[in-house]
């Protein structure tokens, strides 16, 4: 089926597949459209919120009577956001969304014992929203955002961010940050960690894995 936008684009406004909705509502939509439906209501997988939605149009709209635009927005379960992640083909190491699934993930890491600690993200903020140049991207995929800006400033085939290639930082996953450094997983071997430097557009590995970083007693 054709991607979904959601209409609160003050907020959100995110485009998504139906497949990335609850089961009910994609169960609901897909009798809708049995039936040519015109009207019904169906839940923002991103921001969770309630919008009025026509399947023989296909157009969204806004429903401030149903929620208004103050109203604070549903926290996303687990599963809920892990089915958000797949539906972006966000494809996290395995041990690591294990762990991030415990209840009980570490808040930091320290990269040098002398520095402050990374903050690593939660399941619900890999699943937020950042800017980068003005568009936005779910955090864990912002290294996406700053590969294109290299591209637009250097050409696809800038060595600025060596020795990856412009595509393999772009599909490298974020998990962390410290101030303006962001923590990330090497999309070549899906396990080294490595920081990038958002100001020079340069990286630094670091001597942590993925692996270790969900061993007991890890720091």
């Amino acid at each position: 089926m054709t991607e979904i936008t959601c209409p609160y684009d003050g907020d959100c406004g995110r485009h998504f597949d139906p497949s990335a909705m609850d089961a009910s509502d994609e169960a609901f939509l897909k009798t809708a459209i049995g039936k040519k439906m015109t009207f019904m209501f169906l839940h923002c997988p991103a921001c969770a919120r309630t919008f009025q939605f026509n399947p023989v149009a296909w157009t969204a709209q806004a429903c401030e009577a149903v929620v208004p635009k103050a109203a604070k927005v549903a926290k996303q379960s687990g599963k809920q956001l892990e089915k958000w992640l797949a539906s972006e083909k966000v494809a996290l190491p395995q041990a690591y969304l294990e762990h991030l699934r415990s209840g009980k993930p570490r808040p930091g890491v320290a990269i040098v014992s002398d520095e402050d600690h990374f903050t690593l993200y939660s399941l619900d903020a890999l699943c937020q929203d950042v800017e980068v140049d003005g568009t936005r991207y779910l955090a864990v995929r912002q290294l996406a955002g700053f590969a294109q800006t290299l591209a637009q400033a250097a050409g696809t085939d800038s060595k600025q961010a060596a020795p990856f290639s412009l595509a393999e930082l772009a599909a490298c996953l974020s998990i962390g940050e410290e101030n303006t450094r962001i923590l990330f997983i090497d999309s070549r071997d899906n396990d080294a960690l490595w920081i990038y430097h958002p100001d020079g557009g340069d990286v630094e590995k670091t001597r942590l894995t993925v692996s270790a970083l969900t061993e007991p007693g890890a720091s």
